[in-house]
């Protein structure tokens, strides 16, 4: 996901090749259960994100516009690309998300769709069939007709844009699966994740992987 998007992003006209800088943010949001945050959980998300050389943001920004709003301060101007799976744009889309927005959800994408951001969309499997896409054809298609000249215009002036390069034989994997295989110590789960994130793995013990004889390590923050 990151190597295909990295891909389309210095292509772009207005970016400084030299200058990429590419970053992983991991939100509490979306680590939190009933309200709480399970930091060993998130912890070991990071380092295991780390393990594949990738630099972690960790965030508080629940909503991508307040996300961009920061990156937008530090960059100056410059551009910025934002990676995310299709469905995630499905949320951005829903105005109940912005009901707390006086401008609603205009409001916010004046402020994710600024003059230098622009999205990649990674696409997924369509209901979990093997062999159709979920693309941003498909999206507009299913948004409702009060939103398709807003998704039209941003598509227009190139704000949208499908990862066609996408690794579809990885878009099967599903997250949480991998996990509770981790967790319950069955076999098969290294041919779901990178060979330098099993070896962290099994190492570290993370994500509670059974260790033969050994603590799991513990990282305090």
């Amino acid at each position: 996901m990151l190597l295909s998007s990295r891909r389309h992003f210095k292509h772009e006209a207005d970016v400084d090749r030299s200058r990429m800088v590419v970053l992983t943010e991991l939100t509490l949001n979306d680590l939190s259960a009933d309200g709480q945050i399970d930091e060993r959980d998130f912890l070991h998300r990071a380092d295991v994100i780390c393990s594949l050389g990738q630099t972690v943001l960790v965030s508080n920004y629940f909503e991508y516009y307040r996300l961009v709003d920061y990156l937008s301060r530090i960059t100056r101007g410059k551009k910025i690309g934002l990676v995310l799976g299709i469905y995630a744009l499905q949320k951005i889309f829903e105005e109940k998300t912005y009901q707390d927005l006086k401008g609603g959800i205009l409001e916010s994408f004046s402020s994710l769709f600024g003059t230098n951001v622009k999205l990649y969309i990674y696409p997924a499997l369509r209901n979990g069939l093997a062999n159709q896409l979920f693309t941003l054809a498909d999206f507009e298609k299913e948004l409702p007709a009060n939103l398709q000249a807003l998704f039209r215009y941003l598509m227009d002036n190139n704000k949208l844009e499908d990862i066609r390069d996408a690794n579809i034989s990885n878009l099967h994997i599903i997250s949480d699966n991998v996990l509770t295989m981790i967790r319950k110590g069955e076999p098969g789960w290294e041919q779901f994740v990178p060979t330098k994130v099993s070896e962290a793995i099994k190492l570290n013990g993370y994500f509670d992987f059974p260790l033969q004889g050994k603590q799991s390590k513990e990282v305090t923050a």
